[in-house]
């Protein structure tokens, strides 16, 4: 997903860097960097999301980390880095949690409950200086809150607002997983509008921490967040009245979409954000509602994490009445169906086999931000066409 959000895909975004600017840490710290090492954390193994890694310190030490959505161990040499906490809460926001449960080497809690994207970039006062975006959705909400022409820079995905006068007339500042850091603090914009809507994301956010670069975190998993993230950018820009306008807007989309959904039986739907190996939002994403919005309801729902990756069995398994592709930075034109519909293991999809297998755009569904509602209209299209086709007498 691009977001900002679902939504991007760790696997998928690295792997789509260029091996010359691929990172090689997964977060940094002034004191450290922690370098993903290829196995599971012992006693962790279960965990999908757990991961290792190694602390390199710039003194020349080494440490390690253990990181499950559940539990978190760091050993003494990071228990003793004052960003400690920080680092390890943009993981895990970055992968949907919003508890933390770190401890030392010998069992020690460090920290404790719940934690928020809000707290790792704190505004005191509103900021009228230059602004820098580094993913899409935060453009479109910059944008949506009449502040664009303030924004001097942006990483490379961004592409709406369009134009000379939107994102066309900025300078790039590389991937979304991967921005040059050093140049934005050349750049020394007033702040960041920084997110952790995808793994990944928390290099950036604790890159910018450790230059000193003034930040404010997103990473919404519901519209309820994107509201209320929106009047935090809002307030943080100084234009509160235009956030209280587009928040309204809002609610009367949802409200809309909501009335149209209840006249239909919801439909079993599986939404797809990228086909090899195949990724499916999961519990702690926005994508559920506006599927639910839609008229339907995620088969993957019920798995914790934000993103999954499934095999063609599960997906047999769950047996969706409808299929979606929004693959991560492909663009509408170019998803083909044909993708899923033809993928060995996958003959006997019912929804394959009755063509009901259809299209979004990922910039409406892997962007929680102004424009999402736009994924759960152009759905509920489809399912309301399903629905059309089911209630005909067979010719």
């Amino acid at each position: 997903m691009r977001g900002t959000g679902a939504p991007y895909l760790a696997l998928l975004e690295i792997a789509a860097v260029p091996s010359k600017s691929k990172p090689t840490h997964q977060w940094q710290t002034r004191l450290h960097r922690a370098v993903r090492l290829p196995n599971k954390p012992p006693g962790l193994e279960q965990d999908g999301r757990a991961e290792a890694f190694t602390l390199e310190f710039e003194d020349g030490r080494t440490g390690w980390a253990h990181c499950g959505l559940a539990r978190q161990q760091i050993d003494e040499h990071g228990a003793g880095d004052p960003d400690a906490v920080h680092a390890v809460s943009a993981w895990l926001i970055a992968r949907g949690a919003r508890t933390i449960d770190l401890h030392d080497a010998r069992g020690r809690v460090l920290a404790r409950g719940p934690i928020s994207p809000a707290d790792l970039g704190v505004v005191s006062e509103p900021v009228l200086g230059p602004l820098i975006s580094i993913c899409p959705s935060n453009a479109e909400t910059i944008a949506a809150l009449g502040c664009f022409d303030r924004v001097i820079a942006c990483e490379d995905s961004s592409d709406y607002p369009p134009g000379a006068d939107g994102v066309e007339g900025l300078e790039r500042l590389g991937p979304d997983l991967g921005p040059d850091l050093d140049r934005i603090a050349a750049l020394a914009p007033a702040l960041v509008v920084a997110s952790l809507s995808v793994p990944g994301m928390e290099r950036n956010v604790t890159g910018l921490r450790a230059r000193g670069i003034a930040q404010i975190v997103l990473a919404p998993r519901s519209v309820s967040d994107v509201l209320s993230e929106l009047e935090r950018v809002g307030r943080a820009l100084g234009v509160e009245a235009r956030a209280a306008a587009v928040i309204a807007d809002m609610r009367e989309q949802v409200a809309a979409l909501k009335r149209e959904a209840a006249s239909r039986k919801p439909a079993r739907v599986y939404l797809e954000w990228w086909p090899r190996p195949m990724f499916s939002p999961g519990a702690d994403c926005y994508s559920n509602e506006l599927i639910a919005l839609a008229g339907g309801v995620n088969v993957f729902g019920g798995h914790p994490g934000s993103s999954l990756e499934i095999s063609a069995e599960q997906l047999l398994a769950a047996d969706p009445e409808l299929c979606f592709v929004s693959w991560c930075g492909v663009a509408a034109a170019k998803l083909d169906v044909r993708r899923l519909t033809e993928r060995p293991g996958l003959e006997t999809l019912s929804a394959a086999r009755s063509g009901r297998v259809y299209p979004v755009d990922e910039r409406f569904t892997g962007r929680p931000g102004p424009r999402m509602l736009e994924g759960a209209r152009i759905m509920a299209g489809f399912i309301a066409r399903a629905n059309i086709d089911e209630a005909e007498p067979r010719r």
